[in-house]
């Protein structure tokens, strides 16, 4: 009878069986997994070593180039390195509030100076006050401080002579300057020039060798040696047509002529000329000295546009030193004033008039009208053609007509 228990499986033998297959399969994957291990910490290793080595090398070249070229190399910034804009257009406001407006053709930045732009064919253009016109600037080239808002404007020395145009000033009153250099305080409203210029205005035609525009760009002041020439023309309200026919009122300027002025320094406010130093101021054959001098002119604004036009000179004031001349006369006193409204000249302190034929008055005021062509005055007279009567001639002509008779009071 055969033996069956051999046959019948055992539930603990199949375990076994179970856990020893489990067995030999994970005994294999272990294995693999720890050499696939060892060969990336290899690979790792080699990689740390060839990295090390790589920084090694590097430093030892980067030491070698600073030790071979040491103390030779000079580090600077590049004064050419730049940035270049095209068509660029600055703005801002004065201390009034007011808008002004900068471009150019081309504006170049230099790294060493941040602030400062350079600028080609640059144009300011601002407003003087409140509702006028727009005035402006242009020039050549320029210098722009974009945190100061201060314009340096230049002419091109190296432009031909033909292609190079000057600094050009314009205000909407109608005032034109012509300049080589102007510096330009946006904020402020003020321009202040280092060299020569010739203005043409309402104020006349001046030059200076150096010039200042203040307070809102509405006084203008030339300085260093000036000269200025008013045209006064007779159909202006303030020159009656009389005056232009018969030439009356020369002593004084009085006439319709134009007046020549030169002085160290003259400041224009409107219809006011103020000049200061050996100022000398010729009209129709008659010069007048003085240290200073206002000079008053009508003014007629125009409220539309907010310009001033100018008319005749109303009063002339000459203060230290003043001194009249002319063919016929040299009259000398410390204080001149000439008035068109009652047409008279009046000199004071210590007053001399000397004449070419010998004739000297002296005395404390002198008054003459240039209407009428008479003086009084109180003094002496002394010369071979005063007489004893008391009455004296003296002739103040500038317009060729025979003079009256003057009475010594």
């Amino acid at each position: 009878m055969a033996d069956m228990t051999a046959q019948i499986p055992s539930p603990v033998a199949g375990r076994a069986r179970n856990a020893s297959d489990a067995l030999g399969l994970w005994e294999p994957k272990r294995t693999l997994t720890l050499e696939a291990a060892r060969q990336h910490t290899a690979r790792i290793q080699l990689l740390r070593r060839v990295l090390v080595g790589a920084a090694a090398a590097l430093v030892a070249v980067l030491l070698y180039f600073f030790l071979t070229q040491g103390p030779q190399t000079d580090w600077e910034d590049d004064p050419d390195t730049s940035v270049r804009m095209v068509n660029p257009r600055y703005s801002g406001r004065t201390a009034d509030g007011l808008p002004y407006y900068l471009t150019s053709e081309s504006a170049t930045r230099q790294l060493e100076t941040r602030n400062l732009v350079a600028l080609d064919k640059p144009v300011l253009e601002f407003i003087r006050e409140s509702g006028a016109e727009s005035s402006f600037v242009e020039a050549d080239i320029g210098r722009y401080d974009d945190v100061a808002k201060v314009l340096d404007l230049r002419i091109d020395a190296e432009l031909a002579d033909d292609i190079r145009k000057d600094v050009v000033l314009e205000t909407d009153d109608g005032v034109r300057c012509l300049t080589t250099h102007a510096r330009i305080f946006a904020r402020e409203k003020r321009i202040v020039g280092e060299e020569p210029i010739r203005c043409t205005g309402n104020f006349g035609v001046v030059t200076g060798q150096a010039f200042e525009v203040n307070e809102d760009y509405t006084v203008f002041v030339f300085k260093d040696g000036m000269t200025g020439l008013i045209e006064q023309d007779p159909a202006e309200p303030g020159v009656a047509q009389g005056e232009a026919a018969d030439g009356g009122g020369a002593f004084g300027f009085g006439g319709e002529g134009p007046i020549d002025i030169t002085a160290r320094t003259a400041t224009y406010v409107q219809g006011r000329t103020d000049l200061a130093g050996d100022v000398v101021v010729v009209q129709q054959g008659a010069t007048v000295y003085a240290d200073d001098m206002v000079i008053l002119r009508e003014r007629q604004p125009d409220r539309a546009s907010g310009t001033l036009s100018l008319g005749a000179v109303t009063e002339m004031t000459g203060t230290g030193n003043f001194r009249y001349v002319s063919a016929d006369n040299d009259v000398r006193g410390q204080r001149g004033v000439y008035r068109r409204d009652t047409g008279q000249v009046t000199v004071t302190g210590d007053v001399r008039v000397v004449q070419p034929g010998g004739n000297t008055v002296s005395t404390d005021r002198l008054v003459y009208d240039t209407s009428t062509e008479t003086i009084r005055f109180s003094g002496q007279c002394r010369g071979r053609d005063c007489g004893g009567s008391g009455r004296v001639r003296i002739d103040l002509p500038g317009n060729g007509r025979p003079t009256r008779q003057q009475v010594n009071e």
